[in-house]
């Protein structure tokens, strides 16, 4: 009777143990699940952000691609439109040039009937001249033109009678010094003009349309010499005698 009392408490010990062991486990696997249910909850709070995150990024490439787009065709558009315009400047470079060359010819095939006269066109610097045999240069502070120098205008004066179409300006220059005191110019910029002045009134004494010429000065400002020598200032004490600068009326047209 004994014996089996104490299998009895035994066998009651023995389940309450694996009661107590079962409970531990349990509480343990439920802990486990609750941290398992919270780090998934986590993950797709995270995961949710991300693909909202994901759709704006989305849609503000879009926006930004077709901000670009927009822009990209914009640009192609201006330059298209540059090249347009390039194109069409070009063009009339092309046309400017084509003219000049076409005047420059109608010119050298006027003077070239004046071959023995000693007149000729030159190109210096991209500027057409009319060069006379004798060059037109002065003495310090004077006008006066030599014999030579009226003989030369003379046969310029003769050339723009036989071609009333031939349209001339007349340009004059100074040195770089001063007037002395009681001259009878007031400065550089009156002498060069007085100088400009005396071949155009020469040459309309000889038979020259007062309509064919155009006088300028432009006193001590465009040397051609060096100021600092005795010769150069020669150089520089001159009158040139020009094409009319003025494109599209270097030649007359008929009205």
């Amino acid at each position: 009777m004994r014996l089996i009392v104490k299998l009895l408490i035994f066998t009651l010990a023995i389940g309450s143990l694996q009661s107590c062991v079962s409970k531990k486990k349990y509480d343990e696997l439920a802990a486990a699940k609750e941290a398992t249910d919270q780090a998934l909850a986590e993950t797709q709070a995270q995961l949710q952000t991300l693909e909202e995150e994901k759709a704006a990024l989305e849609e503000e490439f879009q926006s930004t691609k077709a901000e670009l787009n927009g822009k990209i065709s914009d640009m192609e558009s201006k330059m298209n439109s540059m090249e347009s315009q390039m194109a069409q400047v070009q063009e009339k470079l092309n046309m400017t040039e084509e003219e000049l060359n076409a005047l420059k010819e109608e010119i050298n095939g006027i003077f070239g009937a004046y071959a023995d006269s000693g007149l000729s066109l030159e190109e210096r610097d991209g500027s057409l001249y009319v060069v006379t045999e004798e060059a037109v240069n002065y003495r310090s502070g004077s006008t006066a033109l030599s014999a030579d120098e009226r003989a030369a205008l003379e046969k310029l004066a003769m050339t723009l009678k036989d071609n009333p179409e031939i349209q001339l300006q007349v340009v004059g220059h100074t040195d770089d010094q001063g007037l002395i005191e009681g001259a009878a110019y007031r400065d550089n910029w009156d002498l060069s003009v007085a100088r400009a002045s005396r071949v155009v009134r020469y040459l309309i004494s000889k038979g020259a349309n007062p309509e064919q010429l155009t006088i300028a000065g432009r006193g001590e400002t465009v040397p051609v010499g060096d100021n600092e020598t005795a010769e150069g200032r020669a150089e520089n004490r001159r009158t040139v005698i020009q094409p009319n600068p003025n494109l599209g009326g270097l030649m007359k047209t008929d009205k």
